[in-house]
């Protein structure tokens, strides 16, 4: 089993959105994810505009702190996961939205039935304000399975983010179209997208298990560590 996998996707913080719903499902959480070979995580609670998402930092290192008491190899960083919308980029500089780890990259969902230009519109006034758009798994968009839409989106200065799950197939998706885009080395990086115990686990263990066979140790590193140390670091992604 691969170890020192970093989820760059996940929503682990208590009681903020649809995720977890306690500090200890949290921990539970953290704990499936580590005996599955992940060493990092990214929390990324949903944005709300309703509210004041700066609190979620001093939550994060909440999480951190006990769940690090017991495995100090992990690391859990703070993030956010930003719907779109037209005042994004203002509140991303006014720090009322949240990048990946303080770094200039954006953990972005939107509404999957949007057609294509209005996605990369959206992408495209991101990049505009200096952030690198990270597009929330991509399999879940209609929009984006017409040839070269996803070499448009990554040329307008996009990253894409696949589900761990969505490779052994489910209710949103065909596991035929996402290892296809994972060979053809499209998917810049992958994310487990956990919430809860009971919707959403950690399911990372059977993905990599294809993984593992399907990719050399250079791209399976790249799309499960490397990339996401480089969005941490701020640093040009592969």
């Amino acid at each position: 089993m691969t170890e020192g996998i970093i989820d760059i996707h996940s929503h682990i913080l208590p009681g903020v959105d649809d995720g977890s719903r306690s500090l200890e499902e949290s921990l539970e959480l953290l704990e499936m994810a580590y005996r599955q070979g992940v060493r990092g995580i990214i929390a990324t609670p949903h944005y709300s505009r309703s509210r004041d998402n700066r609190h979620h930092l001093p939550l994060t290192e909440k999480v951190r702190s006990a769940f690090l008491e017991k495995h100090p190899d992990f690391e859990i960083w703070p993030g956010q996961e930003t719907f779109f919308h037209e005042e994004l980029p203002e509140r991303l500089e006014e720090g009322q939205a949240l990048t990946l780890a303080g770094s200039r990259y954006v953990l972005m969902e939107m509404d999957t039935g949007r057609d294509y230009s209005y996605i990369l519109r959206a992408m495209r006034s991101l990049v505009q304000y200096g952030y690198r758009p990270i597009l929330a798994h991509i399999e879940r968009f209609p929009a984006l399975r017409d040839d070269g839409r996803l070499d448009e989106l990554v040329q307008a200065g996009c990253l894409l983010q696949m589900n761990f799950d969505s490779l052994k197939g489910n209710f949103f998706t065909r596991d035929r179209w996402c290892r296809a885009k994972v060979l053809e080395g499209r998917v810049h990086v992958l994310g487990s997208d956990m919430h809860r115990l009971d919707f959403r686990p950690p399911a990372v263990d059977e993905a990599m298990k294809w993984l593992e066979k399907a990719l050399s140790e250079e791209e399976l590193l790249r799309i499960t560590r490397i990339n996401p140390l480089h969005i941490i670091h701020n640093e040009k992604t592969e």
